[in-house]
């Protein structure tokens, strides 16, 4: 205790010391907790279900047709679930939407998930009330509903008699069984799940729309289990070739998908805060090094009155501690402060199961962490100590000197600050001409001014089909004349969407397709106007208007990849496609996948990224919405102003035709486009802040130890100006010592990128990970910031009046 308050006497005593170490010890240890903690919430915690580790997620794979990750048809699940072994259970579901109504309307658009009745048993997922789905849930049954716990206690104000009561989902009643936990909500975003109470034997065995996910038997790794799966899969091929030839399977953890591409730019982030606290560590033992010879005559006083070095060694790792101590609690301040402005610029690909927040777990590692820093810079001069000739301090009178042997190791910190430096520069390099490269992506289509929203129109709203075309038609009409609308169309799935894509088989008419090539392409309905809405150019013949109505002629428009890969050196425009008509989901009904009659391509628009923006654009047609029936709808409204400004207009109009259909998801296109950026700018602006804070801490120690050797060489420059050099002379001698530390640190900084280059190349675009441009850009910055930072060392050297030196010595 007579150490610790010893050691907050003097940092009280020297307010400067304590602010720049404290502060600089803050900066590296709040990093490291606010990345910590999303790395520890998203990576180390397991998901919330029992046994997590235990659950795969099943696709279908084809890959002559370039479909990795495709869903699955009942027909195909169903042999799977009965014939392959290595898995305790498997279930399928089907994410989709609707529209929940209680007796005087007030309509709600909910998230809903058809599955089959093992759902529940194979996610290990237990409800707060009531019950699952059991096996008396399955085909043939009543459909029932679990609600998710959020939407319970939005719609229901968390009333725990709800079980047993009904709800309204797209017009019929549907009786509540249970209530699931919030993080337990598995697809992500789910309001309500139902039961499937069709027979999987109700659709060619061609018509994949549905999600797969198993639960390993004990024992069996993923591995074994999938190559099970494959064995099944083939044998479904060899038996149905029409519709199943070239088709697999594909697996992964359940939390390996969740995580997604996510996992390595955390990890990266997470080893950039280290790298920050390695340079707070150095900056700060640099300070003390500095200290130290300034304290060497306390020290040596000390000795001579009889204290042992154990005993000093014991009050310099008290003071080590204590400022490590209080950097600490400031840093959980920073780190909390932090942790709030990077959930804001967060990747929408964070599983939204995860709880991220400073808990006790994050507290532990901030502790262990600020030992472990308070050791490590507090070395620095124990180790001085240990080396140093205290009577000698005593003769100097505590002035040291500079052949002290300290300015070695100062110095030798000061090329580690840079070198650490060097690679965190290059990594920001790297990561922000990566993200300007996604943001040039040309992605067809222009995002200002444009607000989406979807409408589902359920069986009670539009019983026939003819009535979804006309419900449709009209309230484009109607929103077509708002104020400040320049433009409006509708399609059944937006891009760089949620919304689940289907593709299909296309037959061309009087066209040979090479051997081996497969004419595969999504499908998707749009509205006439909804290119005009999107600024979307057509590049060859033209859009779809009012004549492309039912009872017309049937005409498609192309993209460009579809031209190019099936059409190449043909002129699109005039050929023709065969019949496609396929129709996808539950019995048909509730999602319209593609009903294609043989019709002429009578336009090229240009290509749109639907899946991501780093993702291959994939051939696409596109068919009149006026010939389609798909229920539900996105619209995209192109505006002169605020685009959220006719959001009131549009439900009142709504309301108008049918006030039981619920307007959501509305949202502007530059939020979409956005949130297609967000996994990128995430990695960019963390790493871009932890090289900036790199650069301000590697100028601070060339700094301080270009000081502290000013200061110790001052009757050196004293000599030097008396026997004839002048102040440009001592300018050149101090930036030449600057230079070397600098160079040196460079040095070593580039070998260490090039050795770490290799952990970025999944986060870049467009960029190699030993861009020639980026390291020399960063080799520049950084000399420059050395440079700078040792000007006012050096003037002060120059400055040195060698009469004065030669008093003091």
């Amino acid at each position: 205790m007579d150490d610790l308050r010893y050691a907050l006497r003097m940092m009280v005593k020297s307010p400067l010391f304590t602010v720049v170490a404290v502060g600089t010890l803050a900066l590296g240890i709040g990093a490291n907790a606010a990345i910590y903690t999303v790395v520890e919430a998203v990576l180390l915690e397991p998901l919330p279900y029992e046994d997590p580790d235990e659950l795969a997620v099943l696709w279908t794979r084809n890959d002559a047709a370039g479909q990795d990750r495709y869903m699955v048809s009942p027909m195909d699940f169903d042999d799977w679930r009965n014939n392959t072994e290595g898995f305790e259970g498997m279930a399928a579901f089907w994410p989709t939407t609707g529209t929940v109504t209680e007796n005087e309307g007030d309509p709600v658009r909910v998230g809903v998930v058809y599955t089959t009745e093992d759902f529940f048993d194979v996610l290990g997922a237990r409800p707060i009330l009531g019950r699952g789905f059991t096996s008396d849930d399955g085909p043939g049954s009543a459909q029932v509903a679990v609600l998710s716990e959020g939407f319970w206690e939005r719609r229901f104000g968390a009333d725990p008699s709800v079980v047993g009561s009904a709800v309204v989902l797209d017009g019929g009643p549907l009786e509540i069984i249970g209530v699931m936990p919030g993080v337990q909500s598995h697809p992500a975003g789910t309001d309500l799940w139902t039961n499937m109470t069709w027979p999987m034997q109700i659709q060619s065995r061609g018509a994949r729309w549905m999600s797969a996910i198993g639960r390993l038997e004990d024992g069996v790794t993923l591995e074994r289990a999938t190559a099970a799966l494959a064995s099944t899969a083939a044998g479904i091929a060899e038996q149905y070739p029409a519709s199943n030839e070239g088709w697999t399977v594909t697996t992964a953890t359940l939390t390996e998908t969740k995580v997604g591409d996510t996992r390595a730019a955390l990890w990266v982030l997470l080893g950039a805060t280290a790298l920050i606290l390695l340079i707070a560590c150095a900056t700060v033992a640099n300070l003390l090094l500095s200290r130290a010879e300034v304290r060497a005559g306390e020290m040596a006083v000390r000795v001579a009155f009889g204290a042992p070095r154990g005993r000093l060694v014991r009050q310099l790792l008290t003071e080590s501690f204590a400022l490590a101590g209080a950097g600490a609690l400031l840093g959980l301040l920073f780190a909390r402060l932090g942790l709030a402005a990077l959930l804001r610029i967060a990747p929408v690909s964070l599983p939204p199961e995860v709880e991220i927040g400073l808990d006790g777990t994050v507290l532990a590692v901030v502790v262990s962490v600020s030992l472990a820093t308070g050791l490590l810079f507090g070395l620095a001069p124990i180790v001085r100590l240990l080396r140093k000739d205290l009577h000698t301090s005593i003769r100097q009178g505590g002035r040291g000197s500079a052949g002290s042997g300290g300015g070695g190791l100062q110095r030798s910190f000061v090329v580690a600050q840079f070198a650490i430096a060097v690679v965190l520069v290059v990594g920001a390099g790297l990561l922000v001409r990566s993200f300007q490269n996604v943001r040039a992506i040309d992605t067809g289509f222009s995002s200002t001014g444009v607000l989406t929203a979807e409408l589902d129109l359920s069986s009670d709203a539009a019983p026939e089909d003819a009535d979804v075309t006309e419900f449709y038609r009209a309230y484009r009409e109607r929103i077509a004349a708002l104020p400040g609308v320049v433009s409006v169309g509708d399609a059944s799935t937006l891009p760089l969407g949620e919304a689940l894509d289907y593709s299909q088989i296309v037959p061309l008419v009087d066209r040979e397709v090479p051997e081996g090539i497969e004419v595969r392409t999504f499908i998707r309905p749009v509205s006439p106007g909804f290119f005009e809405a999107m600024g979307t150019p057509v590049i060859a013949g033209r859009a779809f208007d009012d004549r492309d109505r039912t009872d017309a002629p049937g005409v498609v428009l192309v993209n460009e990849a579809f031209a190019r890969r099936f059409l190449a050196g043909i002129d699109p425009v005039g050929e023709r496609i065969g019949d496609v008509r396929q129709r996808w989901g539950p019995l048909g009904e509730i999602h319209l996948a593609a009903d294609i009659r043989e019709s002429e391509i009578v336009g090229v628009v240009k290509d749109i990224p639907y899946d991501g923006l780093r993702e291959e654009v994939m051939p696409a047609v596109y068919f009149s919405g006026l010939q389609s029936s798909i229920r539900r709808r996105s619209f995209v409204i192109r505006t002169t102003g605020d685009p959220t400004a006719i959001v009131p207009a549009m439900r009142r109009e709504l309301a108008a035709m049918n006030p039981s259909v619920a307007l959501t998801a509305i949202r502007e296109m530059d939020d979409v486009l956005g949130d297609a950026w967000s996994r990128d700018r995430f990695s960019t602006v963390l790493l871009g802040g932890f090289g900036v804070i790199a650069l301000l801490l590697a100028a601070v120690g060339v700094y301080g130890v270009l000081a502290y050797a000013v200061e110790q060489r001052t009757g050196e420059v004293g000599i030097r100006m008396a026997l004839g050099a002048d102040a440009s002379d001592v300018r050149r001698l101090i930036l030449s010592d600057a230079l070397a530390l600098v160079g040196a640190g460079l040095g070593v900084g580039i070998v260490g990128a090039l050795l770490l280059s290799g952990t970025l190349s999944s986060q870049l675009y467009g960029v190699e990970a030993r861009d020639p441009v980026v390291y020399l850009g960063v080799l520049a910055v950084l000399a420059l910031v050395g440079v700078v930072a040792s000007l006012v060392p050096a003037q002060r050297a120059a400055g040195i009046s060698p009469l004065t030196a030669m008093r003091e010595e």
